[in-house]
């Protein structure tokens, strides 16, 4: 299941804990969107930012047209691709500013994962599995992502080279880690077809991250703080959310019909992508949110 087909259409074992799961309010706060948009493209998705506010996203011509990659520094952008593949999705990107992502071949067929410091690639891929999807990248150069096949995934961690299992108990179909922390604080979501719901993994321990009400939940990145930003879908419409000390704050960009929220700064800024239409994509990127705004 590739970066774009989920995105167009909504889109050694660790010791595991059973899920808890935290029943809380839906916030509204007062957020502010600057739009990112690749020029020329009809979508654009902004997928990870660091400390200096660098964003690292893909671009395509239209959502069904093969994906590309950016970097977005100063107010430009510098485009880039991996070398032979069909789509290229960057994902994550550091503070050292080494950027993590998705190479896509034969169809998303074989998926291969990949770091890329300006200058050369370097291939993320686990032996004798034709799916590598990294996904995100702390600043000790930890990654996380899933692993399997096109039909069924597992999400890791890989650290020194090793790559470990992060995937809480139960059966799904693709278990995916989507972000980590330089506290080594991993989150991710899992998917059994119709029911996704997001994880976060702390201490050998796995919590259930599901906004109250929601028909899906997906978690996707987390900074050092602690808080945790995703998408979720409830009543027809798809909503970004932060969860900042046990409560969840929606986010919508005013007039989409989805807002999807993909990463979250040091400092709090969060970014992604929305549609209007489900036709143009844009992507995005907030003012700071802080623990304080749960307050």
């Amino acid at each position: 299941m590739t970066y774009l087909r989920r995105l167009t259409v909504g889109l050694v074992l660790l010791l595991a804990a059973p899920f808890t799961v935290t029943q809380t309010v839906v916030y509204d706060t007062n957020i502010t969107f600057t739009t990112i948009d690749v020029p020329g493209a009809g979508l654009t998705s902004v997928n990870g930012i660091n400390s200096s506010g660098d964003l690292v996203g893909n671009y395509a011509a239209t959502p069904s047209h093969p994906a590309h990659s950016f970097l977005y520094r100063d107010g430009g952008f510098t485009l880039f691709d991996y070398p032979g593949a069909a789509s290229t999705i960057a994902q994550d990107i550091n503070d050292s500013g080494l950027i993590a992502g998705i190479a896509e071949f034969n169809g998303g067929v074989l998926e291969r994962g990949f770091t890329y410091d300006g200058t050369a690639f370097a291939a993320v891929v686990m032996k004798g599995k034709t799916v590598t999807a990294v996904m995100g990248i702390n600043n000790g150069g930890e990654m996380v992502g899933g692993v399997g096949t096109p039909g069924t995934t597992r999400a890791f961690r890989l650290r020194d080279g090793r790559f470990t299992k992060v995937s809480p108990p139960g059966n799904y179909i693709y278990v995916y880690g989507t972000g980590v922390n330089n506290l080594d604080e991993v989150v991710g979501w899992t998917s059994s077809g119709d029911d996704d719901k997001g994880f976060d993994y702390r201490q050998g321990r796995f919590r259930t991250i599901k906004v109250p009400g929601a028909t899906k939940t997906e978690a996707w990145g987390i900074n050092d703080t602690g808080v945790i930003v995703g998408w979720y879908g409830s009543g027809g419409f798809t909503y970004g959310f932060a969860r900042v000390k046990g409560r969840y704050i929606s986010l919508g960009y005013p007039g989409a019909l989805a807002t999807f929220a993909y990463s979250i700064s040091p400092s709090g800024q969060i970014v992604g992508g929305y549609t209007l239409d489900y036709q143009t994509y844009h992507g995005f990127v907030t003012n700071p949110i802080t623990v304080a705004d749960s307050e």
